[in-house]
């Protein structure tokens, strides 16, 4: 457990640097809107580079026994925190506005942005390897059935927008890379590397912008809602956790850790963006998505200590 203590120090360094982006939207520094933009640039520029540059390693069979073992953990994890999350939602009798909202927010977390920097950080272009592998079957789902919570009595989906989109393109053609023989010639590869790193303090200012965006009486009143702290605990702790006897299997650390800790992130931006398109209660979501973040500063550690453990004892 030597390194639990560089993690937290980095982790704090990330944190820090989503404070900063706060400060920099409520001093409108970062103007109202700002967040489209870095948005735009994660999406279509660097978090594209940094799946690639993750994903350029030659053909293996042990990389396809890696990607089956978190395919299947990514199915198992998605299935039963759909399955609970429904079955939650229907007991706590939420508004009609605010249902697929908390099931959104409970299924769904930031693996893309924040799951993917965490993974980088921990464990480098094999952490980003292994999230994005992980992250496979995770992106068909994001796009399939959370969709559908939102827009299932919408008909203003346009289907070919969803799936063409650059973060889903450069995993299939990451897979492809993978499944090639050798890799790309190094001066691609370092573009690759050198444009895809600033996802990492991109993601984090970003997470900063999107909660400074929230007026914070707002966030108070919401925060108090009792269903928004159980899908916290739900999407923090409880679904991670369900991954922890997958360790009987003896899986090499970086696949396990990276599975529990990117299945651990906080609820998914995207989810409010969803609810706000698809008319139903997006301050609701946003709130969600803000709770969530703020409590993995302290679930993330906990959740890496408790990987540490389980790993040492099996």
């Amino acid at each position: 457990m030597n390194h639990f203590g560089p993690f937290i120090q980095e982790l704090t360094l990330l944190y820090s640097i989503a404070l900063l982006g706060y400060i920099l939207r409520k001093k409108e520094i970062l103007p109202l809107g700002s967040e489209k933009t870095i948005t735009a640039l994660i999406l279509n520029v660097t978090l594209p580079a940094l799946i690639l540059f993750g994903m350029d390693v030659p053909f293996s069979f042990e990389n396809m026994k890696q990607f089956a073992w978190l395919s299947v953990m990514s199915v198992f994890v998605l299935t039963l925190s759909s399955i609970i999350s429904w079955w939650t939602v229907k007991k706590l009798r939420s508004p009609n506005k605010q249902k697929n909202a908390l099931e959104g927010i409970m299924i769904f977390g930031n693996q893309g942005f924040l799951g993917i920097a965490v993974s980088f950080l921990l464990f480098g272009k094999e952490g980003v390897f292994i999230a994005t592998l992980f992250n496979f079957v995770y992106l068909l789902v994001i796009w399939t059935y959370a969709i559908y919570l939102f827009a299932r009595n919408s008909e203003t989906v346009q289907w070919r927008k969803v799936f063409l989109n650059a973060g889903v393109t450069a995993t299939f053609i990451g897979f492809v890379l993978m499944l090639l023989p050798g890799t790309l010639p190094a001066v691609l590869s370092s573009t690759l590397e050198m444009t895809g790193k600033p996802t990492v303090p991109l993601s984090m200012l970003l997470i900063g912008v999107l909660l400074g965006n929230m007026p914070i009486e707002k966030l108070k009143s919401y925060c108090a809602n009792k269903s928004l702290w159980l899908a916290s605990f739900y999407k923090l702790v409880f679904f991670p956790v369900l991954l922890l006897p997958f360790a009987l299997f003896s899986l090499p650390f970086q696949l396990f850790a990276v599975a529990v800790l990117t299945a651990g992130m906080p609820s998914a931006p995207t989810i409010s963006m969803y609810a706000e398109r698809y008319g139903k209660d997006a301050s609701f979501a946003a709130a969600g998505v803000a709770l969530s973040t703020i409590l993995s500063f302290l679930t993330i550690p906990a959740l890496y200590w408790l990987v540490l453990i389980v790993s040492s004892l099996t």
